[in-house]
């Protein structure tokens, strides 16, 4: 089997394209910590917006002064190893639903959404209790007890605003989102589920770069 060692250019993204970020667990206590909790290198993710730009969780002044912002993807790029892209055509399909995720990307920034900080340090307990107790919890919504947590939040962690874009324009449905439920998604578990896509190729900033052969999607 050839290794999947496509390299694309950032032209040839399309909005709503999910970049995946390659942090080394050995040069970062915070990557580290991501790997024991998830299991994958990848620790951080953002959605493709268009015009070059990524919507994702930026840190400038600390992570707890951090904000949901768009920046530039070659200035995504130069912050990591590599960023691994996945791409859902299905949910793409129409320019209503790219108008969609742009309008809720552009709302969520400009009502400054922080940085779910709590959401991150209890991950691994909720996470644990949503899948005990998932059937439950569908029952619940179809019995309408209950309905799926909202996509306006005033913050969210990386990968669950990735999530939550998908569920914000529909492509994942009020009764799916009751199981995708966004706070317990990690930037390694975007990658597990064909929901967010499949896997379509590496950014990189440098050439000469090369992606390891224990990297999970080589």
């Amino acid at each position: 089997m050839n290794p999947n060692i496509d390299f694309r250019d950032i032209a040839d993204l399309k909005t709503g394209d999910v970049l995946l970020c390659w942090c080394d667990p050995s040069k970062s206590v915070v990557a580290k910590k991501i790997h024991e909790v998830t299991g994958s290198e990848y620790c951080h993710a953002a959605i493709y917006y268009g015009d070059s730009q990524a919507a994702e969780f930026t840190a400038k002044n600390g992570i707890k002064k951090g904000k949901i912002g768009k920046v530039n993807v070659s200035c995504l790029v130069s912050r990591y190893g590599h960023i691994a892209v996945f791409r859902q055509p299905d949910a793409w399909t129409g320019d209503d639903r790219i108008s969609a995720l742009r309008l809720f990307i552009d709302k969520v920034v400009k009502n400054q959404a922080k940085y779910n900080f709590d959401g991150i340090l209890k991950f691994k307990d909720r996470k644990e209790y949503h899948e005990a107790n998932i059937y439950a919890k569908l029952n619940d919504f179809f019995t309408e007890k209950s309905a799926p947590i909202s996509t306006d939040k005033h913050q969210y962690f990386c990968s669950e605003f990735v999530c939550d874009c998908f569920i914000a324009v529909g492509f994942i449905q009020p009764g799916a989102a009751v199981i995708y439920q966004s706070d317990t998604y990690s930037p390694g578990d975007l990658s597990k589920d064909s929901t967010f896509g499949t896997f379509w190729g590496y950014l990189r900033n440098d050439n000469n770069y090369q992606v390891n052969e224990s990297d999970q999607f080589y």
